[in-house]
């Protein structure tokens, strides 16, 4: 059976059809539902027998495809295969060094400080600490290489996505009030990232875990406002996710992206994104601007004759299963699922500038416009959440945004007609009821982030920290 990364807690599979009297019998002893996972895992069973099943494990729910619809559902020339999808990971920090006879102005930091060998020199302390990294990362087993020994080679940073760490200069990071408080350091920048590694290989969170864990301990990393943590998310393969799933990420997205930025701390300097550039899909793409002005609820009926022009069953009934539907909301939808090609969706889901290019939600590569997003690799990225010297929310981000795609590119997948659903369901509310009138609004922030997570089918564990976060700086 498949399962779901790091998170571990959903099992697509295709169920063979059993006969009504099979059926009847085996609910009735209680254990039809494992052994309806089970035969599937142990014997393969033609196509035209299988229904669409979804196990999650954390919660014990089970999901079935509601009764088929009268739509035409497209159809892609290439499938995404829950086993191709692929992460990698970008990790922006800054870097001190001890300036030669300065007292350490941190002296109960325990980790290892290193001391600038060239201090009037800022080019040469950069490729000091860019050096340093690229050997830690080389001592847990992985391959790293800094950008200026590929460039010395000759080489491009596209022929190592798939075998290396690459070690670079980061451009948004640079210290803030706090680090210029500290007197004795000179600062470079640092950007890390991993290569593309299969998302449901349970191999990937602990080569993450690893790195992570080196870096950390023998180096004094540091994090502020201006620092992200990106996360890449394509195929193995390298080629692009159909275009029935990004048109299914592009739908999910656009709702859940008030609750998933929620994880940003609105106190930060970069949370109107000044240093690094992330801005909201909702607000400055083109699908968002085209949308301007666009008011009002839609009845069940209007929302019935309108859903026909969206070739996706699971997101038909999600949407004709609410009272009323936002008409932005539904406009949104049907824009997306109006695109017949990759770039034109990309560039649908990004801004007409060069400032808004790249949202938070990036789907640039797919637009072709600029020559990075020609040369990138062609894959989603998440871009919004802040840096992180804690191992476990680095990791945890891998494993929701990894867990969005999932549930997207598989079409038989309960998840996403539940999550989308209740997403709709809590737009449409004007106000929000606190519980027994008690309720911050950082509780209730965490609440909307806790039931998304559930919904997705991340465990508790990995979305508490993300929780508590919310709940914390709201």
């Amino acid at each position: 059976m498949r399962r779901q990364f790091g998170a571990m807690g959903s099992w697509p599979v295709d169920l063979p059809t059993p006969t009504v009297v099979v059926e009847q019998e085996l609910k009735t002893r209680g254990i039809w539902a494992f052994l309806r996972c089970f035969c599937r895992a142990v014997k393969g069973t033609p196509n035209s027998e299988r229904i669409p099943y979804v196990f999650n494990h954390h919660t014990g729910h089970h999901y079935h495809d509601s009764p088929k619809l009268d739509i035409e559902v497209e159809n892609d020339e290439s499938e995404d295969r829950l086993e191709d999808v692929t992460l990698a990971v970008e990790l922006k920090y800054l870097y001190p060094l001890l300036i030669p006879g300065c007292s350490d102005p941190e002296p109960n930091d325990p980790r290892p400080l290193q001391t600038a060998l060239y201090p009037g020199d800022k080019p040469a302390s950069q490729q000091q600490v860019l050096a340093l990294l690229a050997q830690t990362i080389k001592e847990t087993g992985e391959n790293a290489i800094t950008k200026a020994e590929i460039e010395e080679g000759g080489q491009k940073e596209s022929e190592f996505w798939a075998s290396a760490w690459i070690v670079k200069k980061a451009g948004s990071p640079e210290p803030l009030e706090k680090e210029k408080l500290l007197k004795g350091y000179t600062w470079a920048s640092a950007e890390i990232c991993s290569p593309k590694m299969l998302a449901n290989d349970r191999q990937t969170r602990h080569r993450v875990q690893r790195v992570l864990k080196a870096l950390m301990s023998k180096h004094r990393l540091v994090i502020n406002g201006s620092c992200d943590t990106h996360c890449h998310l394509g195929r193995i393969d390298d080629q692009p996710y159909s275009l029935s799933t990004l048109k299914r990420l592009a739908t999910i997205l656009w709702v859940s992206e008030p609750t998933l930025r929620s994880t940003r701390d609105p106190k930060s300097p970069n949370y109107d994104n000044v240093y690094s550039w992330g801005f909201e899909l909702v607000k400055h793409s083109r699908l968002a601007r085209s949308l301007d002005g666009l008011e009002g609820l839609l009845t069940r009926q209007a929302v019935a004759r309108q859903a026909h022009d969206i070739s996706d069953r699971q997101i038909v009934r999600a949407i004709c299963g609410q009272k009323t539907v936002s008409a932005k909301e539904l406009a949104a939808f049907r824009e997306i699922w109006s695109k017949t090609s990759h770039e034109e969706l990309g560039k649908l889901l990004s801004g007409d500038t060069r400032m808004h290019r790249r949202l938070g939600f990036n789907f640039s590569a797919f637009g072709l416009e600029d020559e990075r997003a020609r040369t990138n690799p062609r894959t989603i990225e998440f871009r919004f959440m802040e840096g992180s010297t804690s191992i476990d929310m680095v990791l945890g981000w891998l494993t929701i945004g990894a867990t969005i795609v999932e549930v997207s590119a598989c079409k038989s997948d309960g998840r996403f007609e539940v999550t989308l659903g209740r997403l709709l369901q809590k737009s449409r509310e004007s106000q929000r009821v606190t519980v027994v009138g008690q309720e911050t609004r950082g509780e209730r922030l965490g609440r909307d982030f806790a039931q998304l997570m559930e919904d997705l089918g991340v465990s508790h564990d990995l979305s508490r920290s993300f929780v508590e976060k919310i709940t914390r700086e709201n």
